[in-house]
């Protein structure tokens, strides 16, 4: 088990255009989930429950939509992860 797991967060896929502020995507990533894609995108070591955000690149979307179930990349979109206080 992790370390001190941070109480009352979500995480997120998030996809943005950086043209176009308007174009945006989320998608809500589960405890369980988050633990496997800590096996695609390494966090930094201070950060095991990946509450700093984390750039997605395609290159990985397979190993990401096998986890997430989240469907194909937009390509006019980046991705990055992100979490934030359900209180």
């Amino acid at each position: 088990m992790i370390a001190d797991e941070p109480q009352n967060v979500v995480w997120v896929l998030d996809g943005y255009s950086k043209q176009d502020e308007f174009l945006r995507t989320r998608h809500t990533i589960s405890r369980d989930q988050i633990i496997r894609l800590r096996e695609v995108l390494t966090p930094d070591p201070d950060d095991p429950w990946m509450v700093y955000g984390y750039d997605v690149p395609v290159t990985i979307w397979p190993e990401v939509e096998g986890i997430l179930h989240c469907g194909p990349p937009d390509p006019t979109l980046d991705y990055q992860t992100g979490c934030y206080r359900a209180d």
